[in-house]
């Protein structure tokens, strides 16, 4: 792309602050979702076999939501495996210890996903361990969750497609503010373990699904709610898919109103709200999800926050497209107001292999810094010097698509924080 820098007059030293607080928030900040407890369904006979077969797989170890919780807390030792045809891919992630804004710590989260075939079935599976929750401390006095572990597996083989998600929890511990520690019962479904006015830990949930194009497991082994803050934690999540329906190829990609990575994506906090493209697209309708208000921490707001996403196969070629957007943000209770941010990808792809990418549709309404409007052609950067730097219209190739950043605002207090708005990425692949 190219690419101007021009130099802005300073903005008032009171956005400054405000950046620095929201990198502080995103430090401390970690995430996760729901699970646990397994049935197997049934397995319908298949309508297609062999190479049609798409593999997924998600694990993370912990995820906070709600109460006091900034939006987006990062999961844990996320790991993924996007969509695969090709059985033996693996992927593992680990964390040694991290820090639960509101809640805790955790410690010794390990996930793996991974593909395999063994005697003509294709199978996936997702694993996430929790080695220990502990809690914060407060006058009430601490509690530990030990050894929690999710499975999911997603399999086809010669009778159909088949699903099973299993769950464990080692040992809960509550250290009293005076006495001995005790060992509380593991909560089985429809009756959670509550330790008065400290936490409130119940069984996840699982659902295990097939039919005759597919099959999905996934599970949460353990949700705490912690009372004094009123945030939900999800404790170690795994999710596998088996899907048929991709011989003509693979759509890839998300969308996300915003997203952030802190120090050189050491750290992300999560998009906000993510939409994934299914491996098989989503055959001419466009879904989506929104969020009216999002309050990313450090005095960053935004409002109206959506993703899009739409992908359909036609007989000569597929196409498909995903799109971030927020109508809204204020930093700083005015400092920096940006509105109407829109990024979208497009991707289609010939049948013949040719592949068109296009970032029409991607757009930024206006930006004022301190009450004053400033103009920011979709080709130049807006500096605001030791403070930040607004890189417009941020476009990158990927494999078989494209990677649209409506607006990139980097942080110049040297510490690497990158807050990305209106995020698309699309990808077709054969």
């Amino acid at each position: 792309m190219n690419r101007r820098t021009s130099s802005r007059a300073a903005t008032r030293s009171r956005v400054a602050p405000a950046l620095a607080a929201l990198l502080g928030a995103a430090l401390v900040t970690t995430t996760v979702l729901p699970a646990a407890s397994a049935t197997t369904a049934p397995a319908p006979r298949a309508q297609a076999g062999g190479s049609d077969i798409a593999l997924k797989a998600g694990a993370y170890g912990t995820r906070l939501t709600g109460g006091q919780v900034p939006a987006g807390s990062g999961m844990t030792a996320f790991s993924v495996i996007g969509c695969s045809t090709v059985p033996g891919v693996s992927h593992h992630n680990e964390v040694a210890e991290a820090n639960l804004p509101s809640a805790g710590t955790v410690s010794g989260v390990t996930t793996r996903v991974w593909a395999t075939k063994s005697g003509g079935a294709m199978h996936s599976y997702a694993r996430s361990t929790t080695a220990e929750v502990v809690l914060a401390d407060s006058p009430l006095g601490s509690v530990s969750i030990r050894a929690v572990t999710s499975l999911s597996h997603a399999w086809h083989d010669a009778s159909g497609f088949h699903s099973k998600t299993t769950s464990s929890v080692g040992k809960i511990v509550f250290t009293p503010p005076v006495g001995d520690p005790q060992v509380l019962d593991i909560p089985t479904p429809g009756q959670p373990v509550e330790i008065p006015g400290l936490a409130r830990i119940s069984v996840g949930e699982s659902h295990d699904r097939s039919n005759s194009t597919g099959a999905t497991a996934w599970g949460v082994a353990l949700r705490v709610k912690v009372i004094p803050s009123e945030t939900e934690l999800y404790v170690s999540r795994s999710k596998a898919q088996a899907l048929s329906g991709v011989k003509h190829g693979r759509f890839g990609g998300y969308s996300a109103g915003t997203e952030a990575e802190i120090l050189g994506g050491v750290l992300v906090s999560g998009r906000n709200p993510v939409s994934l493209m299914p491996c098989q697209g989503t055959n001419g309708k466009t879904l989506g999800k929104d969020d009216a208000d999002v309050n990313l921490g450090g005095g960053l707001h935004a409002e109206a926050v959506s993703s899009k996403e739409w992908a359909k196969r036609y007989a000569d070629h597929s196409k498909a497209w995903e799109q971030g957007s927020i109508a809204g943000l204020d930093l700083g209770d005015g400092a920096l107001v940006i509105d109407a941010v829109v990024g979208k990808a497009t991707v289609v792809r010939k049948a013949g292999g040719g592949l068109v990418r296009s970032t029409a549709g991607t757009r930024i309404g206006s930006i004022t810094a301190n009450g004053e409007p400033q103009e920011l052609p979709l080709d130049q950067t807006l500096e605001i010097p030791g403070v930040a730097k607004l890189d417009p219209k941020v476009v990158s190739k990927i494999p078989g698509g494209l990677k649209v950043i409506a607006l990139q605002i980097t942080l110049l207090d040297g510490s690497g924080a990158v807050i990305d708005l209106g995020v698309a990425k699309t990808s077709i692949r054969h």
